[in-house]
């Protein structure tokens, strides 16, 4: 017998049925021509409420949200768990998402890891460019760089992977300090100090904050030699399956071959490049909303 079986009629085990329209319990629409087991729905439900409750719900919130019974609801939780996809709050009567259920977000992290998906479109930018393609990420105050490529028979002269710069000196950096959602990361940074690198390093912090806005406004950094004389770059959001932006891809080279009179040349092939990699990494999927 299971969990279900005696309990209101709210909770219908769809083994295998097709629903036959009308609406759920929760004033959901059912879907006559989907396969769905409605007590994965509400399992799904109770999951979607928990996470609108980062410190915990209790039983009857839960259940007024979903709209189902209390007991249902208990079974519900009882079975997550015993999966270790949600757990009671230490000496309360609340519930909340346990660890289980991050243990299956790593899985699907692993399967879009920006690292990975980028590995060849870095190489295919590179070539197409005839510059070096650099990948990186905010890492607290800085851009790491996780990995590069590079076309046949240059001289490298940018970052390798591992390595890190300022954030307000490259075009990497300016990408991910203007969609840094870390909102006092800006002041922290002015805080400690901007160094002038060299002649052209943008220190003043007006300034720089203008430039940041630019970035958002037009969708992509350059960097004039502020990091290093005689050294170039330009740069473009990478963003996940959220929208949210998660890394920065660049193309970096000698000032003589990669300045504003060669912006346009150089924009577009690395717009596609980011665009396609977004792609990959769910952006624009409207599935992965639910959509």
């Amino acid at each position: 017998m299971t969990v279900f079986e005696g309990r209101r009629r709210d909770v219908t085990h769809v083994s295998g049925g097709e629903q036959s329209g009308g609406s759920t319990s929760n004033g959901r629409p059912a879907t006559p021509r989907s396969r769905r087991v409605q007590s994965v729905d509400h399992a799904v439900d109770i999951l979607r409420a928990l996470a609108e409750s980062p410190y915990g719900a209790s039983l009857s919130d839960i259940a007024t949200q979903v709209g189902l019974s209390k007991a249902t609801v208990h079974h519900l939780l009882a079975t997550l768990a015993s999966r270790r996809l949600v757990a009671r709050v230490s000496d309360s009567t609340q519930y909340r998402l346990n660890w289980g259920l991050y243990e299956l977000g790593a899985a699907v992290l692993r399967g879009i890891d920006v690292t990975r998906i980028a590995r060849n479109f870095l190489d295919q930018l590179a070539t197409q460019t005839g510059e070096s393609a650099l990948l990186g990420i905010l890492d607290e105050d800085s851009v790491l760089y996780l990995d590069r490529g590079d076309p046949h028979g240059t001289f490298r002269m940018v970052a390798n992977a591992g390595r890190r710069s300022p954030l307000y000196s490259t075009a990497s950096g300016k990408v991910l300090l203007a969609y840094a959602p870390d909102r006092a990361l800006f002041d922290r940074m002015v805080g400690a100090g901007l160094e002038k690198l060299t002649p052209s390093t943008i220190v003043d912090p007006r300034e720089l904050r203008q430039t940041l806005a630019e970035v958002r406004q037009r969708g992509y950094a350059t960097c004039w030699q502020e990091r290093e004389v005689g050294l170039s770059s330009l740069a473009v959001p990478l963003r996940d399956y959220s929208g949210a932006v998660v890394a920065s891809l660049a193309i970096a080279g000698p000032a003589s071959r990669l300045n504003q009179r060669t912006l346009k040349q150089h924009l577009r092939p690395l717009q596609q490049t980011g665009n396609a990699i977004g792609a990959r990494m769910g952006h624009g999927d409207s599935s992965l909303h639910g959509g």
